[in-house]
């Protein structure tokens, strides 16, 4: 199943952007080896498209795919999700990325990150069936069965889910049940390779070594990558005493993955019995990672491979594997209390606070005075917000371990969380009696303080740590954090400077000190303090930070994107979500959807599920004309109920737009039911009942408005929006005149504009454009309407001079430029193609920019040149039936007329109306008859 979904991406794919010549060949060869199935040869040649092009695409997806069946998931993933942030459609990649985390053995992160719902059925059934896996390799079954089964509904015939179902009954034990599944999906496909597969467990299982290896290496004639097919292989090989023969299968799985678990623990297996008992030893490293790899039915029955295993993997922060198999080894040996502790430590780490505190509670009977069992139970109940409990839980480990700090310090965070406050500070000025060295409880207490606004109190106990610790540039930094609390700027930043005396690398006072700057705009100083960090620290985002903001401050959107982008690219990934969304934002309000998306995607890694994120993926998609994605995106936040009136009128709004009038009703309605006089979800319900043709209801909600609001527009404008949709064209434009009298504005202009233009009155609203520009000339807005539709009524020259103008207002906005070189090949002026590339230069992502560069090109004979840039604007805009109608004839000219007819079909059947159809159906017809 992935084979063939492979391939077909990479005929989807074949067609996609590419910036350069030398990387769009290196791609097209990428793609033949990959075709031919040498692996290796196109990971080179995809690498060497993106060391001429990193920005490449195409390659870079067929790279992640060409690693990914070269057995490097880890390699597969990190350019699967480069591609992603690139702005890759999400269905091309997800199976893919699903597949290598699968692969890894990172099951939580695929369930977590690799939802299904929402997309083709092909696509969706792909990624139950991974889910599926995840499931089966986290000991869930009962859910495995379930993804599978759904799986199985949406196709049928797809022989992924059935071998799957046989998977899960070979763990149930039936056997029987397994092979008739197997021999099912071997009607649908007799030679996939994953049957044979499948077929040769079963024999295995059931001691048919002979058959098994029969089956077997069908499965591996099919597939030479197939690894657990060779895996199994050798296994029986080795029970036979064909080393020699397995010796092959093992080495042919570590070329390609030399980490592969299972293989180095087969290659220590090969070497003990060959009496290379030094070499042997020498694998034990990976022979403890290579024990997740055993069989299921091995490690569950031995009880030593279990715990050890479980213990291994706690270590190496490999926590779903260490649950799964804790919590097998307590089945057998329930009483026993380390292996216990170790698997409430895995919880603890996931924070399933409550799954500890239901599996060590009962264990108290047993070991009541046990203070390690007492601690933890009594932190995953301060976790859990408990605090009454875990008060009980830490004082009674206290009085087992009285000299114990650590116990004293979570008791304060206990009797912090169970709001008592003075009960903490008690707790952390006993620790400190206990031993004044220790300054964590000092700090803290002094940071309780500081919250508390006890700041000559947070003074006097950082005054006392000092006289202690002189040396020490944290209680400094707090020091000085108390002082700037206190407005005491001096004091403050005499600490801060104390700090840096002690310590002169120590970053947090060096922050404060620009931070202080900052407060007393010394910019030139803060900016000099932050950059002075990035030459000592190139990576450290809160000095990154500190130039954004003082860019955004002296009026430098380019340069606060500039050093947004810097932090984007950092690896601190988790902390720098906030910037993220700013970044996101800005991109959105300058016009640049198809990066906002990128960073949006970024985030959506981040945070997977986070309400903030939905939406400016959503708007994102939007932006660009996605509106499938974009409704998916906002119906998953309305559905978290948000609480914010204007949160959930403004998700109404964004589904209207995104034509999910159900959806948007709903959200609405709950801002409604809430405040029935919320002004703006009045509004907006207005416009929803205008959207459904319910004119009559719309027309009365309007006429209230009115009256409720009499000195506001709004009424008016929804009046005259409802005429609109009626074409009472004359009714419209008096009522937008009515609303522009109480309220004027560019944007209800436009309004008025469009509604005597459709009255036939285009003359007289070009005039009012022309009347209002010569009262506000900086209206930018407006002046653009004025050029497009001089251009529009082939007055060129008009429309020059207004494109000219807001060249000199804003020489970096691309659809300016975009426009102008429309223009110029409209006037058969060559001007055009340094127009098209100018847009290009600023916008190179856009899919308009690319498109109207590539179609340049291609009208002046430059196929091969225009086509790259029009893959570019496929690939971002893939439902476009002109780029397509652009892509067939620059292939057209190229001399590859079956692609080009492929492409002119889909343009056709896209169902989608464009201004080139005639020209395309035309171009279809001749390529018919040439063949």
């Amino acid at each position: 199943m992935i084979t063939r979904l492979l391939t077909t991406v990479i005929l989807l794919t074949f067609c996609v952007h590419t910036f350069a010549t030398s990387a769009a060949d290196y791609y097209e060869s990428a793609v033949k080896r990959f075709v031919q199935k040498d692996y290796p040869a196109a990971v080179i040649l995809a690498k060497n498209a993106l060391q001429e092009n990193p920005m490449h695409l195409p390659s870079r997806i067929l790279l992640g795919q060409s690693l990914l069946h070269s057995g490097d998931a880890l390699g597969a993933e990190k350019d699967l999700k480069t591609a992603l942030a690139s702005g890759a459609d999400e269905e091309q990649v997800v199976v893919l990325l699903g597949s290598s985390y699968l692969i890894q053995g990172k099951y939580q992160q695929l369930l977590n990150e690799v939802k299904s719902g929402g997309r083709a059925t092909d696509i969706e059934t792909q990624i139950l069936v991974l889910r599926a896996h995840a499931y089966l390799n986290l000991g869930q079954t009962e859910e495995a069965e379930k993804s599978f089964t759904r799986a199985r509904r949406l196709l049928p015939s797809e022989p992924g889910p059935i071998l799957g179902l046989a998977t899960v009954e070979i763990q149930k034990g039936n056997l029987d049940l397994a092979a008739q599944l197997v021999a099912e999906a071997e009607q649908y496909s007799p030679d996939e390779a994953e049957t044979w597969y499948g077929k040769g467990e079963i024999q295995r299982l059931r001691g048919q070594a002979d058959l098994a290896l029969e089956s077997l290496n069908k499965s591996v004639a099919t597939d030479p990558q197939h690894t657990r097919a060779r895996l199994s292989r050798a296994a029986i090989l080795i029970s036979k005493g064909e080393d020699a023969a397995a010796k092959e299968d093992v080495d042919f799985i570590l070329k390609n993955s030399p980490d592969n678990f299972a293989g180095n623990y087969l290659k220590a297996m090969l070497m003990a019995r060959a009496g290379k008992y030094n070499e042997a030893i020498a694998e034990i490293n990976q022979i403890s990672q290579a024990l997740s790899s055993l069989s299921t039915g091995f490690i569950n029955s031995h009880t030593p491979t279990l715990l050890l295993l479980g213990t291994l993997e706690y270590l190496q922060n490999h926590l779903d594997k260490a649950e799964v198999h804790l919590k097998q080894y307590l089945k057998i040996h329930p009483h026993h209390l380390e292996p216990s502790l170790i698997l409430a430590e895995v919880l603890m780490k996931k924070g399933d606070y409550q799954g500890v505190i239901i599996f060590l509670k009962p264990l108290l009977d047993q070991h009541p005075e046990n203070a390690e069992l007492l601690v933890l139970l009594g932190t995953a109940f301060l976790n859990a917000q408990r605090y009454d409990e875990a008060t009980d839980m830490l004082d009674r480990a206290a009085v087992l371990e009285p000299n114990l700090v650590s116990i004293r310090t979570r008791l304060a965070l206990s009797r912090l969380g169970s709001g008592q406050p003075d009960a903490a500070m008690q707790e952390l000025e006993t620790a400190l009696e206990m031993d004044a060295s220790q300054t964590k409880p000092g700090i803290m207490l002094a940071i309780m303080q500081l919250q508390k606004g006890s700041f000559d109190q947070a003074l006097a106990t950082t005054d006392t740590l000092r006289a202690k610790h002189p040396d020490n540039p944290m209680l400094h930094n707090l020091a000085g954090a108390a002082y700037l609390r206190k407005r005491a700027l001096n004091s403050a930043r005499e600490s801060f400077e104390k700090a840096v005396q002690a310590a002169p690398e120590f970053l947090a006072a060096h922050l404060n000190l620009a931070n202080l700057d900052m407060i007393e705009k010394k910019f030139d100083s803060a900016r000099d303090r932050y950059e002075q960090i990035l030459r000592r620290l190139p990576a450290e985002v809160r000095a990154m930070r500190g130039l954004a903001t003082i860019a955004e401050l002296q009026g430098a959107p380019h340069m606060t994107i500039s050093w947004l982008e810097k932090i984007r690219n950092t690896e601190t990934q988790a902390s720098i979500v906030p910037d993220l969304r700013r970044l996101a934002d800005l991109y959105l309000q300058n016009g640049q959807p198809e990066a906002a998306l990128e960073v949006a995607t970024q985030l959506g890694q981040l945070e997977p599920g986070t309400a903030s994120v939905m939406e400016l993926m959503g708007r994102a998609h939007l932006s660009m004309g996605n509106l499938d994605n974009a409704a998916r995106y906002f119906r998953i936040i309305y559905q978290g109920n948000p609480e914010s009136l204007a949160t959930l009128q403004r998700i109404g709004v964004l589904l209207m737009q995104a034509d999910d009038l159900d959806a948007a009703g709903k959200a609405l309605d709950a801002a409604l039911q809430r405040d029935p006089h919320y002004l703006p979800a009045q509004g907006s319900r207005i416009m929803l009942e205008m959207k459904r043709g319910n004119f009559d209801q719309a027309i009365a909600l309007a006429q209230q408005l009115q009256k409720d609001h009499p000195n506001l527009s709004l009424g008016h404008r929804l009046m005259g929006d409802l005429y609109m949709q009626t074409r009472k064209f004359d009714d419209a434009a008096k009522a937008y005149a009515l609303g522009f009298d109480k309220e004027p504005s560019s944007s209800l202009l436009l309004t008025l504009f469009r509604a005597r233009q459709a009255a036939g009155e285009a003359d007289s609203g070009v005039a009012l454009l022309e009347e209002w520009l010569g009262k506000h000339a900086d209206d930018y807005q407006i002046r653009r309407l004025l050029a497009a539709l001089y251009h529009r009524a082939d007055r060129l020259d008009d429309a020059l001079d207004q494109y000219q103008i807001l060249i000199e207002q804003r020489p970096d906005d691309f659809e300016v430029h975009n426009n102008l070189a429309g223009l110029y090949q409209q006037s058969n002026d060559s001007r055009a193609l340094a127009a098209a590339q100018k847009a290009y230069a600023l916008a190179p992502k856009h899919p308009a920019v690319n498109d109207t560069l590539g179609w340049v090109l291609v009208r002046q004979g430059s196929f091969k040149e225009g086509l790259a840039y029009l893959r570019q604007a496929h690939a971002r805009a893939f439902q476009q039936p002109a780029v397509r109608y652009h892509l067939a004839v620059a292939l057209n000219g190229l001399g590859r007329s079956e692609e080009a007819k492929q492409e002119l079909e889909a343009a056709l059947a896209a169902g989608k109306p464009f201004k080139e159809e005639g020209e395309a159906r035309e171009l279809l017809a001749r390529i018919g008859t040439s063949h």
